[in-house]
């Protein structure tokens, strides 16, 4: 623990066997950065102008980001920790932005929290100081929290006790009793799984009567529906039979109708034939008379006439 926060004139001790490291990092030049003290025994920093600003804190090789790219991510009133010297401070990124003091510069420099003002303008204000040493009880004296509690002994590797023979809990009780309480386990288990095979039985059960139940109605639907169907097309038969009988025995009227129009016409033809029959009869007999008497006065004239000859010529 001494080798945190060591204060002037305190070296940490080397320890044997291992390489003696720097107490700040490699991007700066000197220990003097990490919150360095007016009074510190190495060199304190000399006051800078803007136009010489601190060594840049980027990770080596690592390229300064562009103040716009910077200024794009910071907020207003955001804390963070900055390499503070005068008026310039520098960020962890090695962007170097302007501190803005109330009352001018307070002479602490190196690492500490600034609070963002102006990210457009890359102004930052850092964060006072407290030197004022705190009442009794209100935090931990400096003293005990830098001190080093741990003893030389507790460097070395501690050992393991030996098993304890015959100490503890019975180990056959204890396996006695997981064994019983696997096997209520595995019992409530089963148990449990019974239950919800018999719940799952009875919903299988309950759910096939009702799908019983349904295909019965449907089925007996289906047998009024066929019923009914063919009800229907024995009173559609019927109707056909019915018209088409009505149809026969219509065009069965009709035909004797006709048949018997065709009768009277042919009987009134016949009429009209033997009416005409007899009249032409009559007629030939007038003819036959006619003829008859034209013949008879042919030959009375023929005589007429030959006695008038044989007159004339005997005279």
């Amino acid at each position: 623990m001494s080798d945190w926060g060591s204060f002037v004139d305190e070296t940490p001790p080397e320890r044997p066997h291992e390489p003696r490291q720097a107490a700040y990092p490699s991007g700066s030049a000197t220990g003097a950065d990490w919150g360095a003290f007016v009074d510190d025994v190495h060199e304190p920093p000399g006051p800078r102008t803007p136009q010489s600003p601190p060594p840049a804190a980027s990770p080596a090789g690592a390229p300064t980001p562009a103040p716009e790219v910077v200024a794009s991510l910071l907020e207003a009133g955001e804390t963070l920790w900055a390499q503070v010297d005068g008026t310039v401070a520098v960020l962890g990124s090695g962007c170097a932005v302007t501190a803005v003091y109330d009352a001018g510069p307070d002479g602490f420099s190196g690492w500490r929290p600034v609070t963002v003002l102006d990210p457009a303008a890359l102004t930052v204000r850092p964060v006072p100081l407290s030197l004022a040493e705190p009442s009794p009880g209100a935090a931990t004296s400096v003293a005990e929290l830098y001190s080093d509690t741990e003893s030389p002994d507790d460097a070395w590797p501690r050992r393991a006790a030996p098993f304890p023979v015959g100490q503890g809990p019975d180990v056959e009780a204890l396996l006695s009793r997981a064994a019983e309480e696997e096997r209520a386990r595995v019992r409530a288990e089963a148990a449990v799984a019974a239950q919800r095979a018999e719940a799952e039985l009875a919903a299988a059960r309950r759910e096939s009567a009702e799908r019983a139940e349904t295909a019965e109605r449907h089925a007996r639907a289906r047998e009024e529906r066929a019923q009914e169907e063919v009800r229907r097309a024995g009173e559609a038969a019927a109707r056909q039979v019915a018209e088409v009988r009505a149809e026969s025995q219509r065009q069965v009227a009709a035909a004797r109708d006709e048949v018997a129009q065709a009768v009277q016409q042919w009987q009134y033809r016949a009429q009209q034939a033997e009416g005409e029959r007899t009249r032409l009869a009559e007629e030939l007999n007038r003819a036959n008379r006619a003829s008859l008497q034209r013949l008879v006065l042919v030959g009375v004239l023929a005589v007429i006439a030959v006695v008038l000859t044989v007159v004339l010529k005997g005279s």
